[in-house]
């Protein structure tokens, strides 16, 4: 069966609520007061940075605790990748050798055969 629209209306009570804002308080600062508050700053940054020093070699000690004894290297310090860095300048400066070499007696004799041709021409 086809439910028709009701009669009856449900009616719902809407609850008001009052809210309170808090006004936001504003100081005003004038140059006297930056004069004040200046030394405050500068001693709260020198804690600042005394605190990051200590935490870092917290940190420090902590990461060669955890390696164990022996010689801590840092963690980026790789010899396979220094020895292959080495060996790719040794080829390199060897490569740039012997192109030199080779283009020094590719272009003189280049210049002997056409020495040569002049002269068996003439």
């Amino acid at each position: 069966m086809a439910s028709g629209i009701s009669t009856c209306s449900c009616l719902t009570v809407l609850s008001v609520r009052h809210k309170t804002h808090r006004s936001l308080q504003v100081k005003a600062q004038s140059f006297k007061d930056e004069a004040r508050s200046s030394p405050m700053i500068d001693q709260n940054m020198s804690i600042l940075r005394g605190r990051i020093e200590e935490v870092k070699i917290k940190e420090r000690l902590e990461r060669c605790l955890e390696r164990g004894y022996g010689w801590n290297y840092a963690p980026g310090y790789d010899y396979k990748a220094k020895r292959e860095r080495a060996l790719s300048e040794l080829f390199e400066c060897l490569c740039v050798a012997g192109g030199t070499i080779g283009f020094t007696f590719f272009g003189g004799t280049v210049f002997l055969c056409l020495l040569s041709l002049l002269y068996h021409l003439n």
